[in-house]
């Protein structure tokens, strides 16, 4: 997905010459085609994310398309006070792009970890969080982020997803069905979306049907959407690569309990100790429950 961003973004960019781009001195081996087409519009500000946000705010008030670029942690908690009181406050055109969200940095320890961004992010005024599950995802969420003129942010897994769609999306709204509606159902969000299709063909075998939704784009205009899928008085299981706490489970939750018959909903998302741990992102996945064995668990007792 990471590559896949940069071609998008240097297809947008030679169309338009307000398009900057500003890292935190990562990206490399990324960056490059970006960089060799705007020399001019992009800026390497060193491991200063602060000052990264500061100076993106800047250029967004000269009417200027920004975006930012570093990994998930470094992306958001570093800087959270300059991306809320510069960003935000201020109603900006700026793109916090954030690579590594959810796990795949899990060799590099809990420092690297990129679990908290959507609580971080999604509570922020006039912040939108996209969080594709591949690069078609990524295409529907960069037509968006495109037209969008506040602020927004957008998280990327590390880089070698599989596409878990054989073509461009076509969708009118903001969620899109793999599997029907069933009496239990799985709403994922991001790149463990391959876990939650992988579920489901495992049920398929079994003549049962589980229904499927991905979800890559958090924010009010999605709530409509969700409020009208939550009403079909079905059981929902979330599925996230980020804390269960302020993510995608408690941002679905929120919707639900203000229904007239809220939905049973089930959150599945990495759990409150074994981040002393480490290891790749498959048996970190594992360890808080959320790959396919995980999944098939949980449902396994509603079914029961």
């Amino acid at each position: 997905m990471r590559n896949s961003f940069v071609e998008k973004l240097v297809e947008y960019s030679s169309k338009k010459n307000n398009v900057y781009l500003l890292t935190g001195d990562l990206g490399f081996s990324v960056l490059e085609p970006f960089i060799k087409k705007n020399p001019k519009n992009f800026f390497n500000m060193g491991v200063a994310e602060q000052n990264m946000m500061g100076v993106s705010s800047g250029l967004a008030l000269e009417g200027n398309k920004v975006f930012t670029y570093s990994i998930s942690n470094f992306a958001t908690s570093r800087c959270h006070e300059q991306i809320r009181n510069d960003i935000c406050y201020h109603n900006l055109d700026v793109t916090v792009v954030a690579v590594g969200g959810g796990l795949p940095y899990g060799t590099h320890g809990y420092t690297h970890h990129g679990i908290e961004d959507i609580t971080i992010t999604r509570c922020l005024p006039n912040m939108t969080v996209y969080v594709p599950a591949d690069r078609y995802e990524l295409e529907f969420c960069f037509n968006k982020i495109i037209k969008n003129t506040s602020p927004k942010y957008l998280r990327l897994a590390k880089g070698g997803e599989p596409d878990l769609y054989k073509k461009k999306i076509s969708v009118s709204g903001n969620i899109v069905c793999h599997e029907k509606i069933s009496d239990i159902n799985i709403l994922s969000c991001g790149s463990i979306l391959n876990e939650a299709i992988d579920c489901c063909n495992y049920y398929k075998e079994k003549g049962i049907n589980i229904g499927l939704f991905s979800c890559p784009v958090i924010s009010e205009e999605t709530k409509p959407e969700l409020k009208k899928l939550l009403s079909k008085e079905k059981i929902f299981v979330t599925l996230e690569e980020h804390k269960k706490i302020g993510g995608f489970g408690s941002y679905v939750s929120e919707i639900s309990v203000g229904l007239k018959k809220p939905a049973r909903v089930i959150s599945c998302g990495v759990l409150s100790d074994g981040y002393d741990l480490v290891g790749n992102q498959n048996y970190l996945r594992s360890l808080h429950g959320i790959d396919k064995k995980g999944l098939i668990k949980v449902i396994n007792k509603v079914l029961k």
